[in-house]
């Protein structure tokens, strides 16, 4: 269990950087966040986890393509959370997008902070973004812990 959560923080804090660095989460790594958390799912709860993972993954997906179809969220971040989805069973959804939206206003706030609080027109756009890729991977981390590294413990669908 610790080995793929230790697979999971790996891939997670490697998007927040790249997406800190360059703006950007590559669809590589969303791709395999998303294999792994559903192997990971078929190794700690069989064929039936791997349903749950699944449907968390098509939820998160689906929510990620309205925030990206309403230009809230850039590509790479809805795929990022797709691919952060998979490693919790659709149970866990309200609890992640729950906790990634707290990171998200925690992440607005430290930015705009660092700014006085001040929107400048001379900024280029680019320049404006929040990398939510940070928040993502701060949601599921804690999410994945609080579900799997409590003692006595664990997703309902595995009680």
């Amino acid at each position: 269990m610790q080995i793929g959560l230790l697979i999971l923080a790996i891939c997670l804090i490697t998007g927040a950087w790249l997406d800190i660095k360059t703006r950007r989460i590559p669809n590589l790594l969303s791709l395999v966040t998303a294999a792994a958390g559903l192997c990971f799912a078929v190794y700690s709860g069989g064929l039936d986890a791997l349903l749950w993972h699944g449907a968390s993954f098509i939820a998160a997906l689906f929510i990620g393509m309205l925030l990206f179809g309403m230009k809230m969220w850039g590509g790479g971040d809805g795929k990022f959370l797709a691919a952060s989805a998979a490693w919790l069973p659709l149970g866990e959804m309200f609890s992640l997008m729950f906790a990634i939206s707290l990171a998200g206003i925690g992440l607005i706030l430290f930015r705009f902070a660092g700014r006085g609080f001040k929107f400048s027109a001379a900024r280029d756009a680019q320049s404006d973004l929040v990398p939510y890729g940070v928040a993502i991977a701060t949601g599921t981390l804690i999410v994945a812990a609080i579900t799997y590294l409590q003692p006595g413990t664990g997703p309902s669908i595995f009680s």
